[in-house]
């Protein structure tokens, strides 16, 4: 919490030395923290995507064909 209040004063500072309002400063700070989640967000999708599917969902698709094929061709050999 103190962090948090210390935090606030400096950005109330700064915001006063750029010549903008308490209001602005805190809807600037909002803005700030839903554009970092949303990248850290869409950070996470893409590494679980590439974790999910490597090669993208075609590149899945032919990963499983080529199992198949594979089973197809050798499947007397096993």
């Amino acid at each position: 919490m103190k962090k948090r209040r210390e935090l606030d004063a400096k950005l109330r500072e700064f915001g006063c030395a750029l010549g903008l309002e308490e209001t602005d400063v805190t809807r600037a700070k909002r803005t700030a923290k839903n554009v970092i989640t949303m990248a850290l967000l869409t950070v996470a999708f893409a590494v679980f995507g590439q974790v999910m599917m490597p090669g993208g969902p075609s590149g899945l698709y032919y990963t499983g064909a080529s199992v198949k094929d594979f089973q197809i061709l050798f499947g007397g050999w096993v």
